[in-house]
């Protein structure tokens, strides 16, 4: 394997010079020159050693990604935002798997200041309890994260309140009033301001808050199956129903289908992120884009430039946007004047 001392030889320079050509720094290397070094750098297939690279800067060159479901897809466009930033900066990604507990949280963070990782971007989960939050403290200015959190810390988030108010004002449109809501996991700042959205727009169109048309699920399909389940029984029931997020809008559509129910005829679904899978699904999901990648890249560079020292916005809120799919009208491209609402 080549070493640095290697290329500096053949290209007649210094080791310094290579390490600046190498490391695209700020000092001026002679374009000629530069040229050189890079052309033996190919001859010689020289691969600069990260770890020594590393302990020079004293530095890991290594962020941690704490994220409560590897099996969620939303999750998983947020890594490859992440991914996609950190490669360009020169880190190593380290993704921790919580499942959304505590204990999960502090035994990730642990293991992240064991292997003295540069940073963190805690995506997802309940930040609470004195340990985990004196465990951030402690990497304080070391840590960003994605979504709303009493905590202070840089972070990213979407509008979750303004989406969720999007999609009840177009299922209103479409003439519905009694629309119901499954929401994520209890704690989940996601989940409270996206029933603050829905709560707000039902006040805004003059439509009364009911409390029995509001389940509590856990961000997978099956919870939101089962929340579906309980909101379809009886006579009072919704005519339309918002997810937290596009996993639950599956399973409640799932379960009305089981139940009778066509989608939309008899029962309009409105999701929530537009992962990969809603535009395939059967029917197609109605549902509120938030630009998930961007989120993650967002964070990144955040945590860029958190670690560097530089100047950074350490707020960022991305807009959300209603995508109309067949889940809400059988053919988004035909305008209804008067729908007709199932009763």
């Amino acid at each position: 394997m080549a070493k640095i001392t290697d290329v500096a030889r053949k290209a007649n320079v210094s080791i310094t010079t290579v390490s600046r050509v190498i490391n695209n720094n700020s000092h001026k290397v002679h374009p000629a020159t530069r040229e050189r070094v890079l052309s033996v750098v190919r001859e010689l297939d020289f691969r600069p050693n990260a770890l020594a690279k590393g302990l020079h800067m004293k530095k890991t060159l290594t962020i941690g990604i704490l994220i409560p479901d590897i099996s969620n897809p939303y999750y998983a466009e947020i890594v490859r935002g992440i991914q996609n930033v950190a490669d360009k900066a020169g880190y190593s990604v380290t993704l921790q798997n919580t499942d959304g507990k505590q204990e999960g949280i502090i035994r990730s963070i642990y293991l992240l200041r064991e292997k003295s990782a540069d940073g963190v971007i805690f995506s997802g989960g309940i930040i609470t309890g004195y340990e985990t939050l004196s465990i951030l403290r402690e990497l304080k200015e070391r840590v960003v994260v994605i979504g709303r959190h009493e905590v202070d810390f840089p972070a990213v988030m979407a509008d979750n309140m303004g989406g969720a108010a999007q999609a009840v004002r177009h299922l209103i449109g479409l003439g519905h009033r009694e629309i119901g809501f499954i929401g994520g996991s209890d704690g989940s700042t996601t989940s409270l301001d996206r029933l603050t959205g829905y709560r707000n727009a039902l006040a805004q169109n003059g439509l009364p808050f009911n409390e029995k048309f509001v389940r509590p699920g856990s961000w997978n399909p099956k919870s939101g199956y089962l929340m579906a389940k309980t909101l379809l029984k009886g006579k009072e029931r919704p005519t339309a129903i918002v997810s937290a997020n596009d996993q639950m809008a599956f399973g409640a559509i799932k379960a009305a289908k089981e139940a009778g129910f066509s989608v939309p005829e008899d029962l309009a679904v409105v999701g929530f992120d537009n992962v990969p899978l809603s535009s395939y699904f059967d029917p197609p999901l109605t549902t509120v884009e938030i630009p998930i990648q961007d989120i993650g890249a967002a964070s990144m560079k955040m945590l860029v430039g958190l670690l560097s020292g530089s100047k950074f916005e350490k707020r960022k809120v991305f807009p959300t946007k209603l995508l109309v799919r067949e889940s809400t009208v059988r053919n988004p491209q035909i305008r209804f004047d008067n729908p007709k609402v199932p009763r």
